[in-house]
């Protein structure tokens, strides 16, 4: 099994990751088409919106919920599908093992970076992001998947 991955070397990443990105680029463009956020009987917020006299919190607020976060989920799905294959490439030229990474590892990390980037966008639509605020996000990320690899390496030394 390990040795028909490592054949098939980047193809695997390149695939899913075109995949999860065409699904989530696919979602995406009916959530925002096809969706309205808001209830009907809440329309004087988007007339407020236009006059500025509402703030991005309240109409965040307002709107549905399941709508969000399946906008959300499609975010994370579409990034995680874009940073597979440089994951997967980032893991080859760094990483220990030297021929290939090991593929779970790779979709952990791009995950990761999906997570960070629907994370950035909901910071976004509340109007709550800075790039301190995302920094440190990515960092405690970065931080998270450092132990992870620090936990593999003890389990692999001592069985």
């Amino acid at each position: 099994m390990k040795s028909s991955t490592n054949r098939l070397g980047v193809l695997p990443s390149l695939i899913l990751g075109a995949a999860l990105c065409a699904i989530g680029l696919l979602t995406l463009t009916q959530i925002v088409d096809n969706w309205w956020p808001m209830d009907v009987a809440r329309i004087d917020l988007i007339r407020d919106t236009g006059l500025g006299r509402i703030d991005a919190p309240t109409l965040l607020d307002a709107s549905r919920q399941d709508i969000i976060i399946a906008f959300l989920g499609a975010v994370l799905v579409t990034i995680t599908g874009l940073a597979l294959p440089l994951t997967y490439f980032l893991n080859k030229r760094f990483g220990r093992e030297t021929r290939f990474p090991p593929f779970l590892v790779t979709l952990r990390q791009a995950m990761w970076v999906g997570l960070w980037g629907a994370f950035c966008t909901f910071l976004q639509m509340n109007r709550a992001f800075g790039v301190a605020i995302a920094l440190l996000v990515a960092f405690f990320f970065l931080l998270i998947e450092a132990m992870l690899q620090i936990r593999t390496q003890v389990t692999e030394v001592v069985s």
